[in-house]
């Protein structure tokens, strides 16, 4: 157990103040256990002061030396947060508040037990002034609970999605991850010192499928395209326009966009009007613009579609790893929005309609980069809001990833229920994250001046509280795994059994002769 850092001076609800022993040293956030009769409390470190006994007017005449005053004390004062209690064996919320003169403690690998912070998916370590103790984890049961990566552009957000995804890997075929990679870093891990990414985990070539425009992997068949699918691909679509659709492919079958599109070309809305009994060119004009916005490049005239693909390998378990960089922003709205549609769908009518069969699907996280451009209230509602809204009981989890958390729905940021919080300096998105979330109604501050690396760490309902971390740097991760990997392989023979039959088979070859 580790030595008193101090003494309690002042409680008052769940704010308790004390005195730091002089030389000692502690941190913003940090978690401290104070003894207090039969029981524990657990707080964390939300502000400090320092001052003296002297009075204004005397500290200043004591700074220029024009006075004396003989012995004085000064001395710090720091403020926490309790959000834990220990008695006994049992652990829970408080249920009261340590008394003036108690001794506070910083906590030590034993404390680190009590807190109970393992989880199956280990992507952090917990902080504990400038040491670290024992690993922290998100569990498997709180992906469906939806969860939040936030932090500012070189906070170390893309190692996070890296760890987390790497664990999903790792826990498969429990575990499955669709991932949809905006900047193209997370599979050779462009941005982390040493370079590494997915393609360096031992497991990237039996449980991830790499997806990529660059290599034409990444098609829409045009014939694959249904009207019912519009709304995915463009949330503001109208039902009139919806209603043009519908009686298109039911005029013209699976070419329907093809030959609406050649006849538009052709003779303007008058040729689509003349393939229905729709004659409004507002509508006509409004759906054909959309439709005419699917490129040929990702959308070619055929019965092929990656999406499919990447619906067989999510439910087999295997990772899908989709690099949409390098193509426009509407297109990436088109292939981010129909596949996670379609993985979402699949779990949805499997649990509606053989839900055997739905048990056996690994549980999938989704990672959205770039959220806020798919969750702003102000834009079109998207089927991302509709997966963190209603989608958890299919075992289909949210990973929204941004820098800017104030840009999120409301409705949709008080459904994620995990957040790993980084350093972030706009104040808007601050307030936005500490007012919307509980136990962190004092962390402004401690967000502020999280270092690279360092995150703040909620899931519950396992950890209801904010937990300083520290997450583990990946290339670390993948060197101390090298060893562990289990590929499945038989059991060889010796080198002894081995020559040993040789040795007969050539002594038969011999009898022969």
């Amino acid at each position: 157990m580790s030595e008193p850092v101090g003494f309690i001076r002042e409680v008052k609800g769940d704010k308790v103040s004390f005195f730091l022993n002089r030389g000692t040293n502690l941190s913003f956030g940090q978690i401290v256990r104070i003894d207090s009769a039969s029981k524990s409390f657990y707080a964390r470190i939300v502000d400090a002061g320092s001052s003296s006994t002297l009075k204004t007017d005397e500290q200043l005449r004591e700074a220029e030396g024009k006075e004396s005053f003989g012995p004085y004390s000064s001395y710090r004062h720091v403020d926490a947060i309790l959000f834990l209690e220990k008695g006994g064996k049992r652990i829970r919320s408080p249920t009261f508040n340590p008394d003036y003169m108690d001794k506070v403690h910083t906590t030590s690998q034993e404390d680190y037990s009590v807190l109970r912070l393992g989880g199956d998916l280990e992507i952090a370590r917990l902080r504990s002034g400038e040491q670290v103790l024992g690993t922290v984890g998100i569990s498997v049961e709180a992906i469906p609970l939806m969860m939040g990566m936030f932090g500012m552009t070189g906070s170390g957000k893309t190692n996070c999605e890296l760890m987390l995804n790497a664990r999903i890997i790792d826990s498969s075929p429990r575990t499955v991850g669709l991932i949809f990679d905006f900047a193209g870093q997370l599979l050779d891990g462009r941005g982390i010192t040493p370079q590494r990414g997915l393609r360096d985990h031992q497991l990237f070539h039996t449980r991830v499928r790499y997806y990529s425009a660059r290599e034409k992997k990444m098609l829409v068949g045009l014939y694959t395209v249904h009207p019912y699918k519009l709304r995915t691909l463009f949330p503001d679509i109208t039902q009139h326009q919806v209603r043009l659709a519908q009686k298109l492919y039911k005029k013209l079958g699976r070419t329907w966009i093809e030959q609406s599109r050649e006849a538009y070309v052709r003779e303007g809305y008058k040729g689509v009007a003349g393939l229905t009994d729709y004659k409004s060119k507002a509508v006509i004009d409004a759906l054909m613009l959309k439709l005419s916005s699917l490129s040929l490049d990702l959308f070619p005239p055929s019965d092929y579609s990656f999406v499919d693909d990447v619906v067989q390998n999510v439910s087999k378990g295997i990772t899908c790893l989709i690099d949409i960089s390098g193509i426009s922003f509407e297109e990436q709205h088109h292939v981010t929005c129909l596949t996670a549609s379609s993985v979402s769908l699949h779990y949805k009518r499997m649990w509606e309609g053989n839900f055997e069969k739905w048990k056996k699907l690994p549980t999938v996280l989704i990672t959205l980069e770039e959220a806020h451009e798919f969750l702003d209230p102000s834009l079109p509602k998207t089927i991302f809001s509709d997966i963190a809204l209603t989608y958890r009981k299919y075992r289909v989890g949210l990973n929204a990833v941004t820098p800017r958390p104030s840009r999120i729905n409301l409705n949709v940021f008080a459904e994620l229920w995990t957040k790993v919080i980084m350093k972030t300096e706009l104040r808007r998105d601050r307030t936005y994250v500490t007012e919307n979330t509980p136990y962190l109604e004092y962390s402004d501050t401690e967000i502020k001046m999280l270092d690279v690396g360092e995150a703040l760490l909620i899931s519950e309902p396992k950890i209801r509280f904010a937990v300083p971390v520290k997450i583990i740097h990946y290339p670390e991760y993948l060197e101390a795994d090298s060893e562990k990997v289990d590929y499945n392989l038989p059991q060889s023979s010796s080198l002894a059994e081995m020559d040993e039959k040789l040795r007969k088979i050539r002594r038969a070859g011999e009898s022969l002769e």
